[in-house]
């Protein structure tokens, strides 16, 4: 159970599906679907935290869905939210202490601090006037350190994590693992320039150095020199360092990152700790012939409703292109000098990607003990290698093969012919693990291993089966991919109560025949567990207006409510059974009220309208009181006031009741209202005048 707490500090339980995020430089935020806990679902508004392992974060987002009864939301660390709120309004200008920045920054937040890394002093130009989250995370960065957040004390150090001998391995403890490139700022070639000759004269000499990558003369008769953007800096004033500073910027200019999902090994009782953002870890992943240390700067972990972590996603920092080249050239180099086999993974590894470009190709051949080797001349990424154990066609020089033929099957992304026969067919989505099989005249929907949902032929017909705690959606899509769901079997539907929602418009004759529980012919029950609404939708605001409402107590009826050729009746029990009473009908809107009085010695008597009655009727109009003698006297009203009126008598001290009925207030000038309808708009409500129009009389 998740414990939310609103602004006024009330405690609510919830149970929800949690995925949180902890990243280098403290960023810790979660992100959830709240599915149990109707206080939390009804009442979720700003201001709103919650507590998870330990420590609170703020709700910052929350969407409610009425279809799936559910809400998601999106929290952050209490201190990444209460920096960003709270505003710092100087500006400082100059060189200042590491400490004295850090100093200004935490006072009156409610926050400490604790700083072990060596920073020397640094100049500011304009610094301040912005929120305290900005200004830190602008020092953090200025001083090349990093931090993170326990309680209300930020730690301040020179790197997180540790550089841990943990090792993660491909069918060990991990589980998938991904590799990701960024070309986009590639560069093979950069310059820097430091400080000025002459430091008050800015057009004299600079230092200037240039570096070129080791992948500079491969480029270069292609595309010339790519260029990094410079490093302009005038506190370097060493070339070493100013070379040493361009040289990363273009080594690390293609971005390689990685992406791991590990297997959580502690719930089986293994003593294997999850490795935190910052640390250093070993990963080997043959398949990816990819075996290097990484750092992990974010590592994302879901939870189920019952606070079980059920999957760890930990992503890899950026890695220089120079260790990519180390690590993804050297097998194909070897297999084709025929120095190590061809690795199994190549061969029944599943790919994204398919090409097929034998016609006009120059190849070159190389027959190896591992089998033949040809390569494109022009194209050294184009491979395609034949062994006994089948054949595989790679376009990025070997690292995978996007289509082979082995004893394990074909792989291919895609496959050309009229037809394609067989028992079964299987597709498999590897990101969300849904897959679709089609066997034996049936369709199966799987996630996983898990059945879901399908379609399967009897002898009676077609059934399309969902089973319980899956959702089952009919959707409509437009061109651009964005669907909108028209009818809905929801996830908390059960074959013992089965649910529908449906969301779009019923355009249709409906012929009811009754209902399970039901068996009357032409009967429907509508019902719900709180209550019944019906309204309509006003499509130029985009509003819906409620007009009628059920719930296990009252009717509610907003506008009017008109009887066509009936009586409206309150039923009440009798000694005789059930008996209907008729509401008095009146040609105008009249609103009365009835109670009893007695005349004074003076023989008079003032009666106060009730002022809720008098709020419903308005009194500028005339009003009529109607006196009936409880005593051996005559009585009339002497005076009609604005709310009130005053009852005389011939005899003092006598009793008497009285009537009160007045226009209602806003309906003062209705009288026998024209409600638009034809005879025979009544002709076609069925039953309303079966044998002509009964209710017109003639005066003759």
């Amino acid at each position: 159970m998740i414990t939310f707490t609103d602004v006024e500090n009330n405690e609510y339980q919830a149970q929800c599906e949690i995925e949180k995020t902890d990243a280098v430089n403290g960023e810790k935020s979660l992100s959830g679907t709240i599915y149990f806990g109707q206080d939390v679902k009804s009442n979720i508004a700003k201001g709103w935290t919650l507590s998870f392992l330990g420590e609170d974060y703020v709700v910052v987002t929350y969407t409610k869905n009425d279809k799936e009864n559910t809400v998601a939301f999106s929290a952050v660390q209490a201190f990444f939210y209460k920096m960003s709120k709270t505003g710092f309004y100087e500006t400082w200008n100059g060189s200042h202490p590491f400490a004295t920045y850090l100093d200004a920054l935490f006072a009156g937040t409610g926050y400490t601090y604790d700083n072990t890394a060596t920073v020397a002093a640094f100049e500011k130009q304009d610094w301040g006037m912005s929120d305290r989250l900005s200004l830190f995370n602008d020092i953090i960065d200025q001083a090349s350190v990093e931090f993170s957040v326990e309680g209300t004390v930020i730690h301040v150090v020179p790197a997180m994590g540790s550089d841990l001998s943990t090792i993660v391995r491909k069918k060990f403890n991990l589980d998938t693992a991904e590799i990701q490139t960024d070309n986009t700022s590639f560069a093979t070639y950069g310059r820097g320039y430091g400080a000025y000759s002459n430091p008050d004269d800015t057009t004299s000499s600079r230092l200037e150095v240039e570096y070129k990558s080791p992948l500079y003369d491969y480029y270069y008769p292609k595309f010339g020199a790519i260029e990094a953007v410079p490093v302009a800096d005038e506190r370097y004033t060493i070339a070493d360092n100013l070379l040493a500073a361009v040289q990363e910027k273009v080594d690390k200019s293609w971005a390689i990152s990685l992406t791991l999902n590990l297997v959580d090994l502690q719930s089986v009782g293994y003593k294997y700790a999850m490795a935190n953002p910052g640390d250093y870890i070993t990963v080997i992943d043959e398949s990816l012939n990819f075996s290097d240390k990484v750092r992990i700067i974010k590592v994302t972990s879901d939870y189920d409703i019952r606070g079980t972590r059920t999957k760890t996603e930990v992503e890899c920092g950026s890695l220089s292109f120079a260790e990519q080249q180390k690590t993804s050239q050297s097998t194909l180099s070897n297999v084709a000098a025929g120095k190590i086999p061809v690795p199994n993974e190549w061969l029944t590894s599943q790919v994204q990607l398919a090409t097929n470009s034998l016609l006009a190709a120059r190849t070159e051949l190389k027959f190896t003990d591992q089998g033949i080797i040809a390569i494109d001349k022009s194209d050294s990424n184009k491979v395609v290698i034949l062994n006994s154990a089948g054949v595989g066609v790679s376009t990025d020089g070997g690292q995978t093969f996007k289509s082979a033929i082995t004893a394990d099957g074909v792989v291919a992304d895609r496959l050309f012919g009229n037809l394609i026969s067989g028992i079964t067919y299987e597709t498999t989505d590897e990101a969300s693990g849904y897959k679709i099989r089609l066997k034996g005249g049936s369709m199966e929907l799987l996630k996983g291993s898990k059945l879901v949902s399908g379609i399967n032929q009897f002898n009676i017909g077609t059934d399309f089966n969902n089973l319980d705690g899956n959702a089952l959606r009919l959707a409509q899509t437009d061109g651009n991919g964005t669907s909108v769901g028209v009818i809905t079997i929801p996830r908390t539907s059960r074959q013992s109560n089965p649910l529908v929602q449906i969301t779009g418009k019923v355009d249709s004759s409906l012929n009811f025949t009754g209902t399970r529980y039901i068996t009357a012919e032409n009967t429907l029950w509508v019902t719900a567990a709180d209550m019944v609404s019906l309204g309509s939708f006003n499509p130029s605001n985009g509003k819906t207006t409620e007009y009628f409402r059920v719930t296990s107590s009252e009717t509610d009826v907003w506008g009017n409510f008109n009887v066509y050729n009936g009586s409206k009746n309150a039923v009440q029990v009798t000694r005789d059974g059930l008996r209907a009473t008729p509401a008095y009908e009146l040609a105008e809107n009249y609103v009365g009220d009835i109670g009893e009085g007695k005349t004074g010695e003076d023989k008079t008597v003032r009666v106060d309208i009730d002022p809720l009655v008098f709020d419903l009727i308005n009194t500028d109009k005339p009003y009529q009181v109607f006196l009936t003698a409880y005593s051996d006297a005559h009585f009339w009203v002497s005076e009609r006031g604005k709310d009130y009126f005053i009852v005389s008598s011939d005899t003092p001290n006598s009793s008497f009741g009285w009537e009160l009925k007045g226009k209602r207030r806003g309906f003062e000038d209705q009288r026998l209202v024209d409600t638009k309808d034809t005879y025979n708009d009544l002709e076609k409500m069925e039953g309303l005048i079966p044998n002509g129009n009964q209710n017109v009389q003639s005066n003759s």
